[in-house]
Formats: structure tokens, sequence, C-alpha cells
């Protein structure tokens, strides 16, 4: 999450070139083998199948592959051992051959171009903030009810929302990443602290500036890592579910409250906005590394690094903030069927098999990622990782990052407006009124 969102805040003067339009992504330049012909031929829809919904997963296939089905399979970037490791297993127990490609962050781009031609993938992976495009671009199959069945009974509530539409599925979500509090042992020894109350007044006590040390740190001035505080009174950016692109609700009290938070920071962290952005977040990492800070929200991808280390850590829920939950925001990778594939019930049959025990459990060895799965007891190494389980458990308290193409707008008006706000010098009221002129100015210039 920590790369796309950064890469999508660097890409915005792009976007404001191409019309203002929705989330960027580098485009991959290798493509795909023909799977389909140059025809152009109009999308496949995928299988119906029928029987048990969990034999696909398990190995009694209930839906059967097309005969001499072979498929391509896209990865996103850091996921291609975990594809191919589960590709073998598929093709072992199916036997259908899948060829596997990393493809980073731009997959859905790249179906856009490809899949109408026959040089698409079978089932690629993308972010499910991308998951409105892929579909308004109609780019994805609708799963099969047999399919839907497997995802609603295997997968986490919280991740089905983001591959679901008018009551719809449309893809299977395989890994997630959200916040959690880190806290180091050497500074916090006892039990950690379940308010924020509790954190604020402990850094009152140990801060020192001089020395780089800080109770508490986050980047309050980037709006992933601002989310669980701008949130804390009600705030939904884009509505409920996210896809509200023209009302992001910052000319509402809730965000102003929300920006209040934000305000309320600097007691604790008393570092100038500029020191605190999105590509200083190395530092702060290292800082908690040093034994220098005590708490450090971040998301799973510091784990393995902090474990590697021989860091002396451990993973907490997020503190409650005025008696409130905080919510942060989560980002799920989603597997899609192609709806130009020639082959939709092995595609298919691939898909929900990646909501497989076994499959979570090479999700977990090959590349340290959270299954989607909502019951992690019976796969391997993670039902023993004290620490990603609490992930698991933030993940079901947190918010789906919008999907609306424009998300884009709120990384660059937040970083704008939330340094200004933690600065002081804007007033969250002011701060509040700023963020929707500056929201309104870039759709005018659509």
């Amino acid at each position: 999450m920590k790369c796309r969102k950064i890469l999508s805040v660097l890409l915005m003067a792009a976007l404001v070139i191409s019309m203002l339009g929705g989330c960027s992504r580098n485009i991959p330049t290798e493509q795909q083998g023909d799977k389909q012909g140059a025809d152009g031929a109009a999308p496949t829809e995928a299988a119906t199948g029928a029987g048990d919904k969990e034999a696909a997963v398990t190995g009694a296939a209930a839906v059967t592959p097309e005969e001499g089905a072979s498929l391509s399979f896209w990865t996103l970037s850091g996921y291609l051992e975990y594809g191919k490791a589960v590709a073998e297993l598929f093709e072992k127990k199916y036997g259908v051959k899948v060829e596997v490609q990393e493809n980073g962050l731009d997959s859905v781009n790249k179906m856009m171009l490809d899949g109408p031609s026959g040089n698409g993938a079978d089932i690629f992976m993308a972010a499910h903030d991308s998951f409105g495009t892929a579909k308004d671009a109609g780019i994805i199959a609708e799963l099969s009810e047999t399919a839907s069945g497997t995802v609603k009974d295997r997968i986490n509530e919280t991740a089905v929302k983001t591959v679901t539409s008018d009551g719809k599925i449309y893809g299977v979500p395989v890994s997630i990443e959200t916040y959690a509090l880190l806290y180091n042992k050497k500074l916090v020894t006892g039990k950690p602290a379940s308010t924020f109350e509790q954190i604020r007044d402990e850094a009152l006590a140990y801060n020192n500036a001089g020395a780089n040390k800080f109770w508490y740190l986050t980047v309050p001035t980037d709006g992933y890592p601002a989310y669980p505080f701008l949130s804390l009174y009600g705030f939904q950016l884009f509505g409920a579910d996210g896809t509200d692109g023209d009302n992001p609700g910052f000319d509402t009290p809730e965000f102003e409250k929300g920006l209040e938070a934000i305000a309320s920071l600097k007691k604790i962290i008393p570092i100038k906005a500029d020191d605190l952005k999105m590509e200083t977040m190395s530092l702060l990492e290292q800082n908690f590394k040093d034994g220098k800070t005590a708490y450090y929200p971040i998301g799973p991808w510091l784990i393995k690094s902090l474990k590697d280390e021989n860091i002396d850590f451990g993973v907490t829920e997020l503190p409650t903030y005025d008696g409130k939950t905080m919510k942060s925001f989560s980002a799920v990778q989603n597997a899609y069927v192609s709806a130009y594939t020639k082959y939709p019930k092995a595609s298919e049959l691939f898909a929900t098999f990646l909501t497989s025990d076994e499959a979570a459990a090479l999700l977990y060895s090959k590349c340290y990622k959270i299954t989607a799965n909502k019951d992690i007891s019976k796969v391997e190494g993670l039902k023993d990782d004290e620490q990603l389980r609490v992930y698991c458990e933030e993940f079901t308290k947190s918010v789906p990052m919008p999907s609306t193409k424009r998300i884009s707008y709120y990384w660059t008006i937040a970083q704008s407006v939330l340094s200004a706000v933690f600065d002081g010098t804007l007033t969250p009221q002011e701060g509040a009124k700023k963020a929707q002129k500056d929201f309104d100015a870039l759709v005018a210039s659509e």
C-alpha cells in the first residue's frame, strides 16, 4: 500500500494533464502471449459451474476446466514467487498449466489495452481501488453463483465489499493491508496503551526533540496515515462505500473535527510538517528501530524487516481517541477473471483456488502477505504469527480505501491542507473550506 500510495501522489501532475482522471499507474511493457487471437471477439462470461462451493477449493472440482485449457496469471510486484508456487500446485491438482508473469502496479490499464486483442491475462491481480475502473471498462467477468458463494463463505466481509457492485461479485480478494500500532518493548515495559490519552500523557513526559526522542510518531501530513484521526467523528471520504466521487465530505463538521484532531498532534509531535512526509517515513521507521520512539502506527510491510533486524517490538490494536475507535484505511489486492478469456471455467476455478488454505499458506511463506480469508486458523505460518494476526483483527474495523477515480484528488488536497493545519498556519475550519474549494477547482478543470 505504501508504494502504491506514494506513486499515486507522484503521478498527480500527469493526472491533471490527462483530464484529471482516476489514479494512474506505471504501464508494464512486457506483454503476455496470445490467449484468444487478435480478432477482438466480444468478452465471455465466467462459467456458472455447479456442485459444492468448497469442492473447487479442496480438490474435488465442481467446475470442470475446458479441455486443453492453459492459463496466464498476472501478479502484482512482490507476488511472483507466490504466483508461481500456487500455479504449480493448481496444475498438480487440476492438470491445467498456468503461466505466471509479474506485472507491476498497472495491470488494469494494461488489460484495457491487451484484453480486447487477446494478449491479456486470463486472471490478473490489481489493487482494489482500481475496481471501479476495471468494471466500467468491461474487462472483468462477473463471478458465477458458485464462485460468488465461495468468496462470501471464505473471504473477510470487509474485503468482499471491494469486489462487489450492485450485489454482484466480480473478483476474489487475495491479500490485505491496514494499520496497527507497533510498540517498542524496551520503552513500553508493561501492557501497551489502549487509549490515545495515555499515549499523549506519556509523550509529554518523554519527548526530547534535541535527542530525536518522540514517544509517538506518525505522518499527520499525509491522507493515508492521517485517516484514523480524520474519521474519528464520522467523516466518510466519498461516502459510506467510498464510491461517491462528487462528494468527498470536506464541507462537513465531521471532517472539521477530524482536522482538529490533526492539529492537536503538534503537542506530542513537535516537528515541522515539511519534515513529516511520506518521503521521510524511512527516518521515522529508523527512529523506532533505534529505540527512540515507543509507538509507531504502520502497515504489515515493515514487520519482516523488524524481525530480520531482531528489534524487540510488539503489535497491538490502534488506541481509542476520545473514547472513539480509530479506523484506518485498508488496501486489498484482488484477483479478477478476464472478460476476454478463452477459458472462463478454468480461470474461475483458478481464481477461487486462491482462497484455499494451501494458497493462503503460500502467500504467507513466499511473500509474507496476509490472506483475505476470514478464517486463518488453518493457514500454516500465519496462524502462529502473533504480529500479523493483529493486522487481521484490525482489518475488520478498517475502511477500504475509496475506489472512486477522484481518490487522486484527495491525496493532493490532503497533503496541502493537513500540513497547514498541523503547522497551525490554517485553522481546522479554514482547512476544511480550503479542501472543498480545492476539490471543486479540480473537478471544474476536468
